[in-house]
């Protein structure tokens, strides 16, 4: 009996070996990072797979067919990535004895509103207290199937810093989304990209009061959201590829003084920025206003502000300005107040019209901005009128080139010397011609007469015998 028992126990023991050898026997173990990435790992690990005897703070198991995810035992990690698989179902307290757990990336699976729920970021309880995954800063639930969150989702979760949701079709941000949402109170960036939304919650962003960055990239707005003027510590605010036709005085309510990065870039409908669009974004220091294919006109006081009973106008510090791949044909001097500060500049792909307007672009901008556009100069050329089509801008400033301005009638004075060659041309061909006339003339029947008859025949020749008689 006593053998039997032994056996038993050397099983058990032989069992449990196993098992905590199955995680690093099918995926590379190695300091204190457990890689299981693309290993085609279909289940995931017991509490008793996985290994015993190292420290682990990083675990990858991206890129496998994960449906479930179970429970992690008790494990010092901090990474912790489960992207790129099929996920659909996570069990409560799945993350319950990672404590310190800084990372969670979930995105790019199949996890839907209704299973994700508070109880999955359930933290430990001690006797006397609930312990929250505190050092949660970073959570990843991008390319989900996920439409809503449930109001008590990040109960479990105080500390959050970084939330990406891009990519989740949720079209609107009900009651519910916005209850989640405001209680993460240090929360710093929030990605709600690519989520179908056409406008955000007016008070969304109030609770939140130290959101830096934002992102509402490739959604359905046709205006900048209102809800922005209750951001308090916006630094960074993308809004790419939204269908916006034109951004005016109104789309900025109020000033963001701590914005300095905007990005406003891929608007597929964007034609016009009018004057004071962006004049109560005192802080701008990078704006990206590139491949709008349909943007032709950015006002000269776009950027600029006069203040009351002040006469002089005020610039935001832009440092960097993208331009480039618009459909532009001018850029007004007066757009920024210092083109000399810029250390990043880009003016290419626009059809820029080579007019006295844009005079200072040659003989001004392009050698103040030479070093910082050096790459661009070769691609840099005019696209009208059509004497100077393809010409590059950087060798007409070289040769000290002046171009001409349209006329009174809206003509371009460059197309004067074809219309004057054209002209001498005609009274050259019109001098043989009228000679030829004239002596075909001559050899006529009436020529004959009328050039055979002296001065007094002139006369005879226009009276006729009645008017004599007549007389």
């Amino acid at each position: 009996m006593g053998l039997w028992t032994g056996l038993q126990l050397l099983l058990v023991v032989c069992t449990a070996l196993t098992d905590a050898d199955f995680v690093c026997n099918h995926c590379d173990c190695y300091g204190t990072t457990i890689n299981c990435t693309a290993r085609n790992l279909e289940h995931h690990p017991n509490a008793s797979e996985w290994p015993t005897d190292m420290v682990v703070t990083y675990v990858v198991m991206d890129n496998n067919g994960l449906v479930h995810v179970t429970q992690y035992p008790p494990m010092a990690v901090l990474h912790l990535s489960l992207s790129h698989n099929r996920i659909v179902r996570i069990d409560g307290e799945a993350f319950l004895h990672l404590p310190n757990l800084t990372e969670l990336d979930l995105s790019h699976n199949e996890i839907t509103s209704d299973n994700l729920i508070a109880d999955v970021f359930k933290g430990t309880y001690a006797p006397d207290e609930y312990k929250p995954l505190t050092n949660l800063h970073i959570l990843k639930l991008s390319y989900n199937a996920i439409h809503m969150l449930r109001s008590d989702l990040f109960d479990h979760t105080p500390n959050l810093k970084i939330l990406t949701l891009d990519s989740n079709p949720f079209k609107v941000l009900d009651s519910a989304t916005v209850m989640a949402l405001s209680t993460l109170t240090y929360l710093e960036v929030l990605d709600l990209s690519y989520t179908q939304l056409m406008d955000l919650p007016e008070y969304l962003l109030h609770t939140p009061k130290y959101i830096r960055v934002l992102n509402l990239t490739g959604n359905l707005m046709t205006r900048v959201p209102a809800a922005l003027q209750h951001t308090h510590a916006l630094e960074v605010l993308y809004f790419s590829d939204n269908p916006v036709i034109v951004l005016d005085h109104s789309s900025f309510q109020s000033e963001m003084p701590y914005l300095r990065e905007l990005h406003i870039s891929n608007m597929p409908n964007l034609t016009f920025i009018s004057s004071g669009a962006m004049s109560k974004l005192v802080s701008l220091q990078e704006v990206y206003i590139g491949h709008n294919h349909h943007l032709s006109d950015i006002s000269p006081d776009a950027f600029s502000s006069r203040k009351d009973n002040e006469e002089s106008e005020q610039w935001p510090p832009i440092v960097k300005l993208d331009v480039g791949h618009n459909n532009l044909g001018a850029l007004d001097r007066h757009l920024l107040g210092h083109w000399d500060v810029l250390q990043y500049l880009n003016l290419e792909g626009n059809p820029w019209v080579c007019d006295c307007e844009n005079q200072w672009m040659v003989s001004t901008l392009l050698p103040t901005v030479e070093k910082i556009v050096q790459d661009q100069l070769d691609s840099l050329e005019c696209s009208q009128p059509d004497q100077m089509r393809g010409r590059k801008l950087h060798e007409l400033e070289v040769r000290d080139y002046h171009m001409r301005c349209m006329d009174t009638a809206g003509n371009h004075p460059e197309k004067d010397g074809k219309l004057l060659i054209g002209m001498l041309v005609g009274v050259l061909l019109a001098i043989p011609v009228t000679l030829i006339l004239l002596l075909l003339l001559r050899n006529s029947r009436f020529g004959s007469r009328f050039f055979s008859r002296g001065p007094a025949a002139y006369s005879r020749t226009f009276y006729s015998p009645t008017d004599s008689a007549e007389h």
